[in-house]
C-alpha cells in the first residue's frame, strides 16, 4: 500500500494526540425532520431551534420526505422516524436515497425509533443510518448523538466527497495521510481506504490492508467481510466461505455476510444452498427487495415456480413506487402469474397495473413493463384478439426502448420470447432468442429456458442455429481482442478481454485474457509499453482472479500450466 502498512497507521494514531470534537453548528445546518406523529415533529423543531438552527423542513410520510430530498437539495442532518403512516419505513427511505445518491455521503442520518428492538435491525442491515435514538429522548441526548456523528462526518468529509465523485485514488492517498493523524477516526479511513481499493479492482493490496487491520482487531465484522470480498473477487471461493462461516457464526445478524456466502454457493454452482441461505437471511429483514429478486432469480433457474412467485410478490407488495423495483420485475412477476393459472393471479395483475399507473406513469423506462403486464392480462383473461393487440403494443414498446437507448434487461427479452412464441411470431421470437444468447454464452441455466421457450413453439432448429451462432460470435470477438494485442494495443486488448470474460465466465477467454496480461508486463520491461502504477495493481488482481477461475473449473488445462510458468518468469 505504498509503502504505508495499516500497524503503522495503528501504531501513529495510539501516540497522536486526540483533537478536540468538532462542535456542530447548528445555525449553519439544514434539517429535514420526518415524523409522522405532529407532537414529536414539533418537540424536534423546537429541540433544533433551540440550540440555534433555523433552516428547517419537515415530513410527515416517505413519499413527501422523498419529494422533499429530490426537489430541494442536499440536507445536512435527517431525523427520521422509523415507523411511518403510508406503510414504508425509515429504514427503506435511507436505502432509496441511498441507492439513488440523493444526498451526499456527508449527511448524516439518524433514525428514531419508539422500538426497542431496533438495534437488532440496525445491526442486520447494509445502510445502516448514523446513529438511531430510541424514544423517549432527551435534547441532551439528541444534541450528545447529533454532535458525534457531525464531528465524525466533517473528519471523513474530504475523503467521502472524493468517494462520491468516484475519484477512489484520490480518496485512497486522503485516507493513509489522515488516518495516522486522526486517532478517533482512524478505523473510519481505513474502511473507507479497504472500499476504495475494491472500487479500483485492487483485491490482492484490499486483502492485505484488511487482514492488516484484523491482526490488531481480529473480531472487526466489517475488517473480515472485507478481507472476504476481495477474495470473492479473486475468484477463490474456498478461502472466501472459511472467512465468512466465521464471520456469520459471531455475528449472526449480519446479513451482508450471508449475502456473500450466498454468491459463493451461486459462483460454485449449488443454487439450492443459495436459495435456502436467502430465504433464512429474508427472515431476518423481510423488506430487503434486492433479495427477493434473487431469490426470484434462483427458484426461476431450479424451476421452483411458487417460490418465485411468493418472493416477487413480497417485492412488489414492500417496493410500491420504489426505484428499486425494475421494469424487469414487472415482466417477470407477470410471466409467472400467466403460468400460474391460478385465480389470485388475475388480482395481481391489476395489482400491478395500479401500481405502475400510481408510481410510473410519467417514467418512459416503465413503458414497457405496463404493456408487459396489459399482454399478461389478457392472456389471463383467455381473449386472444385482445391478447394479440396487446401484444403489438408491447413488441412497439420493447422496439421503441431499443431505438431511444434505454436499458431492456434479460428479464424483459426473455418474456418478449415467451409472448412471441405464444403468438406465433417467430420472427420476433428468433429475434429475441439471438439477443438473449448472445448475452448468455455458457450460462447453462438461461441458455436451456431459452431453448425449451423455443421447443416450446416448435422452434429448435432454429434455437440450435441461433446458439451455434451466439458461440461463434464469442469466438469471433475472442480473436478481434486477440488481434488487437497482437498489432500492439494491448492496454485496449485487456479491457475488451476484460469485459467478455465478465460477461461470458469463459475458460478460452480468461485464459486469452490471462495471455494478454503476461504480454503487457513482458513489454512494460522491455521499455515497449507504459503503464501507471494503478493499471499495474488492476492487471495484477485481474491476473490472480483469471488464474483462480481457471484453475476451478479445468485445472488440467495445459495453456493454464504455460501461463503461470510465463507470468512467474516476468516482473509485475
Amino acid at each position: 500500500m505504498d509503502g504505508i502498512e495499516v500497524d503503522d497507521l495503528a501504531a501513529d494514531a495510539a501516540r497522536a494526540p486526540l483533537a478536540p470534537p468538532v462542535p456542530c453548528p447548528y445555525d449553519k445546518l439544514s434539517y429535514l425532520l420526518i415524523e409522522d406523529s405532529q407532537t414529536m415533529r414539533v418537540w424536534l423543531r423546537n429541540t433544533i431551534v433551540n440550540a440555534g438552527g433555523s433552516r428547517i423542513d419537515v415530513s410527515d410520510s416517505y413519499h413527501d420526505a422523498l419529494y422533499r430530498i429530490r426537489t430541494r437539495g442536499n440536507y445536512d442532518v435527517v431525523l427520521c422516524d422509523y415507523i411511518l403512516s403510508d406503510t414504508r419505513d425509515g429504514q427503506q427511505l435511507l436505502e432509496e436515497v441511498r441507492r439513488q445518491k440523493l444526498l451526499p455521503q456527508s449527511t448524516i442520518w439518524i433514525m428514531i425509533t419508539g422500538e426497542r428492538k431496533y438495534e437488532q435491525v440496525f445491526s442486520a442491515v447494509e445502510l445502516a443510518p448514523d446513529d438511531y435514538l430510541i424514544k423517549p429522548i432527551s435534547p441532551d441526548t439528541l444534541h450528545e448523538r447529533l454532535g458525534k456523528a457531525w464531528d465524525r462526518h466533517q473528519a471523513l468529509k474530504g475523503v467521502t466527497d472524493l468517494f462520491d465523485k468516484g475519484d477512489y485514488d484520490q480518496a485512497l492517498k486522503l485516507c493513509l495521510d489522515e488516518a495516522g493523524g486522526n486517532p478517533r477516526h482512524a478505523s473510519g479511513f481505513q474502511r473507507i481506504a479497504g472500499e476504495c481499493m475494491i472500487q479500483m479492482e485492487h483485491f490482492q493490496e484490499a486483502y492485505n490492508h484488511f487482514e492488516s487491520i484484523l491482526e490488531n482487531k481480529p473480531s472487526l465484522p466489517w475488517a473480515k467481510l472485507g478481507k472476504a470480498r476481495a477474495f470473492f473477487h479473486l475468484d477463490r471461493y474456498d478461502e472466501t466461505a472459511a472467512i465468512i462461516e466465521e464471520l456469520i457464526h459471531d455475528n449472526p445478524d449480519y446479513l451482508q455476510a450471508h449475502d456473500l456466502l450466498a454468491k459463493v454457493h451461486e459462483r460454485k454452482g449449488d443454487l439450492e444452498a443459495t436459495k435456502a441461505l436467502l430465504k433464512l437471511v429474508l427472515e431476518k429483514n423481510p423488506k430487503s427487495l434486492s433479495r427477493q429478486r434473487n431469490i426470484a432469480r434462483i427458484a426461476v433457474a431450479t424451476g421452483d415456480t411458487q417460490t418465485a412467485i411468493d418472493a416477487l410478490a413480497l417485492m412488489h407488495q414492500h417496493g410500491r413506487g420504489s426505484s428499486f423495483v425494475r421494469p424487469g420485475d414487472f415482466c417477470t412477476y407477470a410471466s409467472l402469474l400467466i403460468k400460474s393459472g391460478t385465480k389470485a393471479a388475475a388480482e395481481r395483475l391489476e395489482s400491478l397495473n395500479n401500481n405502475l399507473r400510481d408510481f410510473h406513469r410519467d417514467n418512459p423506462a416503465y413503458v414497457l413493463a405496463a404493456r408487459t403486464v396489459s399482454y399478461a392480462t389478457a392472456i389471463g383473461t383467455g381473449d386472444r384478439k385482445a391478447a394479440a393487440d396487446a401484444f403489438q403494443k408491447m413488441r412497439q414498446a420493447h422496439e421503441s426502448a431499443k431505438g431511444a437507448a434505454q436499458e431492456v434487461d434479460s428479464e424483459q427479452s426473455m418474456f418478449m420470447l415467451e409472448a412471441a412464441v405464444e403468438m406465433g411470431d417467430q420472427e420476433t421470437a428468433c429475434r429475441m432468442a439471438e439477443v438473449l444468447y448472445q448475452d448468455h454464452v455458457g450460462n447453462q441455466s438461461m441458455e436451456g429456458r431459452i431453448a425449451r421457450t423455443m421447443a416450446g413453439g416448435g422452434l429448435q432448429a432454429q434455437a440450435s442455429r441461433i446458439a451455434d451462432g451466439a458461440t461463434e460470435n464469442l469466438r469471433q470477438m475472442n480473436v478481434a481482442a486477440a488481434n488487437m494485442a497482437k498489432h500492439g494495443q494491448l492496454l485496449d486488448a485487456v479491457e475488451e478481454f476484460a469485459r467478455l470474460a465478465e460477461a461470458n465466465k469463459n475458460v478460452a477467454v480468461y485464459l486469452n485474457a490471462a495471455t494478454c496480461i503476461v504480454k503487457c508486463f513482458e513489454d512494460l520491461t522491455a521499455g515497449r509499453l507504459a503503464m501507471d502504477a494503478n493499471t499495474s495493481k488492476r492487471l495484477n488482481n485481474r491476473m490472480q482472479g483469471y488464474l483462480n477461475f481457471v484453475a476451478l473449473r479445468d485445472a488440467g488445462n495445459h495453456r493454464l500450466e504455460q501461463i503461470r510458468k510465463a507470468w512467474d518468469a516476468v516482473a509485475h
